[in-house]
């Protein structure tokens, strides 16, 4: 981080805050969930920080081959998913 190197951001002020202001994505809310096609079970270092609760959809198909249905199915699954935030369920009920 430049800023911290020419001592306008000091260590003990770096926080989850400042460094979302630092990503390109800071005014864009982050996924809520991510369709990878082609087949690849891993995200290749896409958006690290901002997928890490979005809920992940994985298919075969090959992104030219992505259509309407695809995405159709792929909102059901993740509307019948528990969303959890990091937490259990038990935590969840707890609330």
């Amino acid at each position: 981080m430049v800023d911290g190197k020419n001592n306008q951001v000091k260590p003990e002020d770096v926080n989850e805050d400042l460094f979302r202001n630092y990503l390109s994505t800071k005014n864009i809310p982050d996924p809520e969930l991510m369709i990878r096609t082609s087949g690849e079970y891993r995200i290749s270092n896409f958006l690290l920080w901002q997928l890490a609760y979005a809920e992940l959809k994985f298919l075969e198909k090959f992104w030219p081959d992505f259509n309407r249905e695809d995405l159709f199915n792929a909102v059901i699954e993740f509307q019948g998913r528990e969303r959890r935030f990091g937490k259990i369920s038990e935590q969840l009920t707890q609330q």
